[in-house]
């Protein structure tokens, strides 16, 4: 049943015509997705620990995603259904807008699984809109939904000469902030992208016992004292940057640039790590808290304990919201290939905790889909990004799947012509996932791009090059790029895949079918590599974890979170 009915209407013309049009590229579906209902065995995952000398083992990367990875993703029941203008030149903008926002303001209604409380979705008709600002969800429970990825399906058109983020999903944006005078002057500015926190708390801080070192894969945390805090409680665990532990690693020796232009050197403020974590059992004997998901940095006795607090966001984070089942493509200049002058990233999602991105092809964008610094247990599954339309080669640009936030996933998902297919960006505090992906013509690499990201698997990822190394100057100082990274049963089209240690870290290539470079750009020592050109079992690390976590219930995973699981939509009339 629809609440409503949002019908299209005559709107004025557009001042975005002339030039700026669509590219015209027939709908390019990803390659099916794996079959994970037949490989999703666990096998023996003790033997996949492989700890180094200081006792850090491959943690278990199973509880990210949307609520924890193996809950279904809910079908929201639409409330609001908009139709395509009549007249083709016109801007849609506020008509989505006042759709969405007319949504939000519905009551949260339990549904799902493990608390999930929806509003409701906008249901964009098929046919083609025409967007000349940004659209913004910033409210729990509301989803914005098409029908269908093809050319007969919805497809929303960023309309202009605008740079910007085109779909806004943000718990501290207000709606008016997409319209066309406001992205004209604010697009991409710090109030596109505000920064959340941390608040104080009534709860005591505590922080880690002196003297223990705390390996990467461990859960059990000691700490001084477990006086205030219960079962359930979400916990920041800070780990201080020091400059000590900067110059222990290199980090402020940096050599300049090619031409002699300084690199950046790191700093101890700039360098302070906090990871999320939830106890689920506490050992008052042992003063030691017991986390849901494991350390992906290790704590080193030799620098300054880790302050551990409650988890209170200073600001707006939203819940349950998705952007599923459509087509958003970009205008551009068809006469300059190059064109930056149109859509930036697709779609960006940050304080956000539970979202999901399903079914969504994005064309001729800058860059694609980005789960943001404050986004927490996104999944992004079976999307595409295609086309993107940019300087090809320069920083910054074409960068498609990006997982920069806590706990996210990225699963059957394609991509082409990127610069980074499967990346995160600098100090990502993980995990993160990518599973069962592929990307195809990219001019540059896949893994961390930059500045000590932390605990990421890419997992039965195809791609054309996986770096995991030293950058030392490049990018004016993104210096180790990441450390405790698992790559496990990838494939790359080329020879020159790189993976280097730093000090005091350590990263795995497990089963990698793909030639390792000859001459790495910059001296570190090699990642040891377990089981080169053949890909052990279990085929996947991340489905055998989730299968072992859900007590060995293959079935249970498959029928949930496998791709017979994929999200089901009603047929379009």
């Amino acid at each position: 049943m629809v609440a409503s009915q949002y019908p299209g209407n005559q709107q004025p013309q557009s001042s975005y015509v002339g030039h700026f049009q669509p590219q015209q590229q027939q709908f390019m579906p990803p390659p099916p997705p794996y079959e994970e209902q037949q490989l999703m065995d666990t096998g023996d995952l003790s033997a996949l620990k492989l700890p180094d000398s200081c006792g850090n083992t491959i943690p278990d990367f199973s509880r990210v995603g949307y609520r924890e990875g193996h809950v279904k993703i809910p079908f929201v029941p639409v409330q609001m259904v908009v139709e395509p203008s009549l007249d083709p030149y016109s801007d849609d903008t506020a008509r989505i807008q006042a759709a969405i926002d007319y949504v939000a303001t519905l009551p949260l209604q339990c549904t799902g699984q493990d608390g999930a409380r929806v509003r409701g979705a906008v249901l964009l008709k098929a046919g083609t809109y025409r967007v000349a600002g940004a659209l913004i969800l910033n409210a729990s429970g509301v989803v914005l939904r098409g029908e269908g990825q093809d050319d007969k399906g919805t497809i929303v058109v960023a309309t202009g000469a605008i740079q910007r983020d085109f779909i806004l999903v943000n718990g501290m944006l207000t709606s008016d902030m997409g319209t066309v005078e406001m992205q004209r002057t604010k697009a991409r500015t710090r109030e596109m992208m505000p920064t959340n926190g941390y608040r104080g708390s009534k709860k005591p801080v505590t922080y880690t016992k002196e003297g223990i070192y705390i390996p990467v894969g461990a859960t059990h945390i000691p700490v001084q004292s477990t006086v205030g805090y219960n079962v359930g409680d979400g916990i920041v665990i800070e780990r201080p940057g020091t400059e000590e532990w900067i110059h222990d690693i290199g980090m402020d020796q940096l050599p300049p640039r090619p031409g002699n232009a300084p690199s950046t050197q790191w700093t101890a403020k700039t360098y302070t790590f906090r990871f999320e974590r939830r106890i689920v059992a506490i050992d008052p004997a042992a003063s030691t808290f017991i986390l849901d998901i494991p350390m992906v940095m290790c704590l080193d006795p030799k620098y300054p304990p880790a302050r551990v607090y409650e988890l209170i966001h200073k600001f707006n984070t939203i819940s349950d919201v998705g952007v599923e089942n459509l087509c958003l493509t970009s205008e551009t200049d068809k006469s300059n290939p190059e064109d930056e002058n149109h859509g930036w990233y697709a779609i960006v999602v940050d304080s956000t905790l539970n979202g999901w991105v399903a079914d969504v092809t994005t064309k001729h964008f800058v860059s694609g889909i980005f789960a943001s610094v404050w986004s927490r247990y996104i999944t992004i599954q079976d999307c595409s990004v295609l086309y993107p339309v940019s300087k090809p080669s320069e920083g910054g640009r074409r960068y498609q799947f990006n997982l920069s936030g806590q706990k996210g996933l990225v699963k059957r998902c394609f991509t082409n012509n990127a610069r980074h297919d499967f990346l995160t960006l600098g100090r990502v505090c993980g995990p993160n996932v990518f599973v069962d992906s592929t990307g195809v013509g990219a001019n540059n690499d896949t893994g961390p791009h930059e500045r000590w990201a932390m605990g990421i698997l890419y997992d039965n990822i195809t791609c054309q090059t996986i770096n995991v190394r030293q950058r030392s100057w490049m990018g004016s100082g993104q210096g180790w790029a990441g450390v405790f990274h698992v790559i496990y049963n990838c494939t790359t089209n080329g020879n020159n895949n790189c993976f280097q240690d730093p000090p005091g870290a350590t990263n795995w290539v497990v089963g990698l079918k793909g030639g390792l470079t000859k001459r790495p750009m910059f001296e570190a020592p090699c990642t040891q590599c377990v089981s080169a050109s053949v890909p052990i079992q279990p085929r996947s690390l991340y489905w055998a974890q989730l299968v072992a976590r859900m007590g060995g219930d293959v079935q249970r995973v498959k029928s949930s979170v496998g791709a017979e699981a994929r999200m089901r939509y009603p047929p379009r009339c």
